[in-house]
């Protein structure tokens, strides 16, 4: 008969032996075994040897062949398990820690399973990102990868990946081959993704119709309101102007319409003739060289300078004037001393550089044209950082190591 307490002690013993086994299992960016160091043309961190012997030979001769033709440094990581932590951080750590690349050119290039998560992630250098941009990243994981992965063909799905990917860094025309006819090399857009373009092309429609129907119903609101006061419906609209560009510009199908309609409007506004508010008769707008007589010196200096635009209209019967402003976008804002708009940035200059050991100064000096007041504003210039490069360097036949390379996180990640 079984003793009942010597089995679960032997059970016991099992489960914490799996638990170690387990949690050994799981890798940080300092454990991850660097096959370079021992040997240069060791390109395959996999510990645990999912993609298989014959897998990793034909990748470790791929890569050779890509570093030596192009110098373009690459590495294949494939782990069981990361923990917790996020597979694009810690593939751009890993990066980073490796050095992968030449440091002149940042040409590195990884490839890291994460076989728990089920995720993937190909992670390029700042030079490579022109010859395996993002898109190109992604569909290469879709394509090879994923549907191998999904069947547990490990070794196949990352041999044909790098292969691809020799492929085109090798031949950058093939590249737009790639990406010119998704059907025959087996890309497409799947019918979930489809449902979705088309639902946020639905939304799109209905955020512009709405929009343009509330600009509508405002501009008309405005243009009522204040129908018997042009300078106060030009003030109105001038200041809708804003809201106006902006969801024209990501809203052009109508909301379009409404700046061109409120712009004509403005224009319209401010040409309209006016009645003179004493005795009602019809007042004359003048020209720019009639105007300069009923300025004060401070208004006549703001149009000198074109932050402002100043209408005088004058009645023919009983000589009332009246002076309209019309405030331009310029780079003149309202002087703190005399309050007219002729307040501007004068000059920039950097009075000692900065350098690697401290910071610099520089000064912005502000003048007036109209008071010719003369302020002084001192300012930090940071002092200059230089990037540590990543760990590694050369190494000889059986020695190796990366060459110092750095990611700016380019690439794609996917999964199966």
């Amino acid at each position: 008969m079984i003793d009942m307490k010597r089995f679960y002690h032997i059970v016991l013993l099992i489960l914490l032996l799996t638990h170690f086994a387990v949690q050994a299992r799981e890798y940080t960016v300092e454990s991850v075994p660097n096959v370079q160091v021992a040997h240069r043309d060791r390109h395959v961190s996999d510990p645990e040897n999912f993609l298989g012997n014959e897998a990793h030979n034909r990748i470790n001769v791929m890569l050779s062949q890509l570093r030596d033709s192009n110098s373009v440094e690459a590495a294949v990581v494939v782990l069981p398990s990361i923990g917790n932590n996020d597979i694009d951080n810690f593939a751009t750590e890993l990066f980073t820690h490796w050095g992968i690349g030449k440091a002149a050119n940042d040409n590195g290039l990884l490839i890291i399973a994460v076989m728990d998560q089920r995720q993937i992630v190909l992670r390029t250098g700042y030079g490579l990102e022109g010859v395996l941009p993002d898109i190109t990243c992604s569909r290469i994981i879709r394509q090879y990868i994923t549907p191998a992965f999904r069947d547990g063909n490990y070794g196949q799905g990352m041999t044909e990946a790098v292969e691809q990917i020799l492929h085109i860094v090798m031949n950058p025309e093939a590249s737009s081959e790639l990406m010119a006819d998704e059907t025959q090399r087996g890309f497409h857009i799947d019918q979930s993704d489809k449902e979705i373009l088309l639902n946020i092309l639905y939304v799109y429609l209905a955020l512009s119709v709405i929009l343009s129907l509330l600009l509508t119903i405002r501009l008309n609101r405005t243009i009522r309101q204040y129908r018997n006061e042009p300078y106060e419906c030009y003030k109105e609209l001038n200041n809708s102007q804003t809201l106006l560009i902006i969801t024209a510009i990501f809203f052009p199908l109508w909301c379009a319409f409404n700046l061109a309609r409120c712009q004509r409007t403005m224009k319209q506004m401010r040409e309209q003739p006016r009645d003179c508010p004493q005795c009602k008769a019809t007042m004359e707008r003048l020209s720019e060289e009639q105007d300069n007589h009923y300025l004060t010196p401070q208004e006549d200096a703001e149009e000198r300078v074109g932050s402002v635009d100043y209408d005088v209209w004058k009645c023919s019967q009983c000589d009332n004037v009246e002076v309209f402003r019309f405030d331009n976008n310029t780079q003149y804002q309202e002087c703190p001393h005399c309050h007219a708009k002729t307040y501007s940035l004068a000059h920039d200059r950097i009075v000692t550089q900065a350098t690697t050991l401290s910071a610099g100064r520089g000064e912005k000096i502000y003048t007036c044209y109209y008071c010719k007041l003369r302020k002084v504003v001192p300012y930090i210039i940071p002092m200059i950082v230089v990037p540590k490069s990543g760990s590694g360097g050369g190494g000889g036949s059986f020695g190796g190591g990366f060459g110092g390379g750095m990611t700016g996180g380019g690439g794609a990640r996917g999964g199966w």
